[in-house]
C-alpha cells in the first residue's frame, strides 16, 4: 500500500492506494473537516478488439447530496490513462462552509497528490515491487 498526504490542517488530503501487482488500482482519497466517502469512480482501458473508440472508459457513483464523485471521474481516468490499468478511486472530502476558493483550493491539492502519485507509481518498473508499505508528505 501507497500513502501519500498533502496540505495542512482543513486542507490535508490523504491518498492511499493498493495494487494489484499490475492487474488494477484502489485508490481512496480523504480530507478535510470530515472526512468519508461521497463518490465512485471506475476507470479501465478499452478491451482488446474493441476497435479503440475510447482511451479510458468510466463508470460512476455518488452517496445522495455528494459532489465528490465529479473529483473521482477525473482522478480516475487521469490515473487509467497514465498507467494504464483499471482504477478505482473513491473520494470523501468535505470542507465546513467551503467557499470557492476552498473548492479550487482542495482541488489543486488532489490534483497534485495523484501527480506525485502517478510519477512515483510509474518509477516502480515491477509491479511486486509496488506492494511496499509507503508514506511521503508533500509540504
Amino acid at each position: 500500500m501507497t500513502e501519500l498526504a498533502i496540505g495542512e490542517g482543513r486542507f490535508r488530503l490523504i491518498l492511499r492506494a493498493l495494487d494489484t501487482d499490475g492487474n488494477g488500482l484502489v485508490v481512496f482519497l480523504t480530507g478535510g473537516d470530515r472526512p468519508h466517502l461521497g463518490g465512485v469512480s471506475l476507470a479501465a482501458p478499452p478491451l482488446a478488439g474493441s476497435g479503440g473508440l475510447s482511451r479510458c472508459d468510466s463508470w460512476d457513483l455518488t452517496l445522495p447530496g455528494h459532489k465528490d464523485k465529479e473529483l473521482a471521474a477525473r482522478l480516475a481516468r487521469q490515473i487509467c490513462l497514465a498507467v494504464g490499468e483499471p482504477v478505482s478511486v473513491n473520494v470523501g472530502i468535505h470542507i465546513d462552509a467551503a467557499a470557492s476558493e476552498d473548492i479550487i483550493r482542495v482541488t489543486e491539492n488532489a490534483e497534485a497528490l495523484v501527480g506525485r502519485f502517478i510519477a512515483q507509481y510509474s518509477a516502480t518498473p515491477l509491479p511486486c515491487q509496488r506492494t511496499s508499505i509507503s508514506k511521503i508528505d508533500i509540504p
